[in-house]
Parts: structure tokens; sequence; C-alpha cells
């Protein structure tokens, strides 16, 4: 017969027992990861019966998506008797992929050696699923916006396109008319051949430079880059605007023999939408000009600075 106090205490640690798995998604396991105790909600997010689940391992619901390691990592922890706590995606017994938020608890024996660990999830499946969604969103934003910035650059883009080939057709056709003379003059050709082959490289410059705009860099590693040919790329992108629309459009800095470790995509995509965006912040207003410096700070950081004579930002903006 149990004391008050014991009955008393075993009310208690019911009550609690009772209230945990209200509240989460809970399961037991022996020291070689055999599951002792799954409660209800555990069934019900996995899909299988307790029968199916008792005597099995975690392996049972994995999914596949962390690799090899993530698990070698968890159990090297809660063997050392440390709490583990993280994310982990598993599979239903319908295939339904779910996201648990995880705590395990390892239950030391008096020489400090787990026998058993406790298993405490939340379902965090719905937050994961919007987490993806504003992921998607964001970048979909992001595709529009080059898209939108390509639009407003196609202008431009014609007008520095179209006198390179200007010349190239001049001078296909000069030398069609030397070629078919009497006495072709073959350092003349060969000069125009020259030019043909510089105004080519610069057509394929600026191809280069769009198709980097439109694609975003994705999968773009880190490297060394030549800052002048940078900037030069973005000059060349963004200048034309510049000049069609009237507005004077002016550099400062040296960047010659300059380099910086970056993701050259992600930095022209930066400079080029400041300098949009300083295109259309003057673009009304008279004698419009426009500045791109670029210089190094006290701490050898490369720094680029856009400025306009624009009006700026409100305060209202600018606190965002």
């Amino acid at each position: 017969m149990l004391s008050k106090a014991s009955q008393s205490l075993l009310k208690e640690l019911e009550d609690q027992k009772h209230a945990l798995d209200q509240a989460a998604i809970v399961a037991a396991t022996d020291a070689q990861g055999r599951i002792s105790y799954v409660n209800d909600k555990f069934c019900e997010i996995s899909g299988y019966d307790r029968t199916e689940l008792l005597g099995q391992n975690h392996r049972l619901i994995n999914s596949g998506h962390h690799r090899p390691e993530f698990f070698q990592d968890l159990w090297g922890q809660i063997r050392q008797g440390h709490i583990w706590k993280g994310e982990i995606r598993n599979r239903a017994k319908s295939g339904r992929l779910y996201w648990v938020q995880t705590t395990i608890v390892p239950f030391l024996d008096p020489e400090g050696k787990p026998y058993q660990y406790l298993s405490i999830r939340q379902d965090i499946t719905p937050l994961k699923d919007a987490q993806e969604l504003i992921h998607d969103q964001q970048s979909k934003l992001i595709l529009s916006s080059r898209l939108s910035a390509l639009g407003e650059l196609s202008a431009a883009l014609s007008h520095e396109i179209n006198n390179p080939l200007a010349v190239i057709l001049g001078r296909t056709e000069m030398m069609m008319k030397l070629l078919n003379s009497s006495d072709p003059s073959m350092e003349t050709i060969r000069g125009m051949v020259e030019s043909i082959e510089v105004t080519g490289r610069r057509i394929e410059k600026i191809m280069k430079t769009v198709r980097a705009l439109a694609h975003g860099g994705e999968g773009e590693s880190v490297q060394d880059v030549c800052l002048k040919e940078l900037v030069d790329s973005v000059v060349d992108i963004a200048s034309g605007r510049m000049v069609k629309d009237g507005i004077r459009f002016e550099i400062e800095g040296d960047l010659s023999g300059k380099t910086l470790s970056c993701r050259p995509t992600e930095i022209f995509q930066i400079l080029v939408n400041l300098l949009n965006n300083a295109h259309d912040a003057v673009m009304e207003l008279p004698k419009p000009w426009v500045r791109l410096i670029c210089k190094v700070d006290e701490n050898k950081r490369m720094v680029f600075s856009v400025m306009d004579s624009g009006k700026g930002l409100s305060e209202e903006v600018v606190e965002k």
C-alpha cells in the first residue's frame, strides 16, 4: 500500500505525463535506439500503429532529407549525455513528409552512461511550409525585379549594340568594295578586320553582362575579380541610358590593379540597380548628374557609393 505522499507524487507524475502527451509528440528508446514507447500523437503524425513502432528504430520514419553526418552528430552528442535540439524532416507511413522541432534527452545510469533516450517533438510542418512559400515568393520578386531592370535597360542596350553593329556592317561593306577593286590594299583590309574584331568583342562583352544580369549568378562561386573590368561592365550597361536621357555620368576613383574577392554578378547587380535608381531620381530634374565613387576606406575595404543630384530620401523612408 502506497503512502499518501507516494500516491500524491504518482498522481502528479501521471498528470504531467498526460499534459506532455497532449502537447507534444513523445517517444522513448533504449540505449541501442530501439523504440520502447510512443504516445498517441507520435502514431497520429507518423501514420504507424503502436505495434508497428515498438521495437523498431527511427530509421522507419527517415525521410532521406538529412545527410548521414547529421545523425552521426546527433548520436555522438546524446551518447555523451548531452541534450540535442534541432529540426528533423521525417516521412510518414503514407509517404507524407513532415517537420518536427526535436529535443532528445538522455537518461543516465549511476556511471553516467545513457540507458534511455526521451524524444519530445513539436510538429512545425506549417511553419516550414510558410518559410518555403516566403522563399519562393522572394525568388519570384527577385526575378521580377531583375527582368524589370533589363526592360528599363533595353533602350540603352539597343544603342550600345546598334552602334558597334553599324561599325561592323560599315567596315564589312568597305572591305567588299576593296576586295572587288583591281588592286585591294591588304593593309587597309587587315586594319578593318582588326576593327571588326574589337567591335565584335565589345558586343560579346555587353551580351555576357546581360546574361549575368538575367541569370543572377546562381551557383556562382566567390572569386578574385579585377575591379576595373567589373566596373567597366557596369558602365557599359548603365551609362547608355544616362546619355540617352541627358544625364551627366561621372566615375571617381582609380581601380587600376585592384581586385576584390566576391561573387561578381551580385556586385554587378547591386551597382546597376543603384545607378538605375539614381537615373530615375534625377531624369526629370534640370542639369541632372549621377556619380559612381569607388574608393578604399581606412579599414582597407572597397567602398562603392552612388550619388546624384536628386532631393534624397524622405525621413520616413530613411527610417525603414
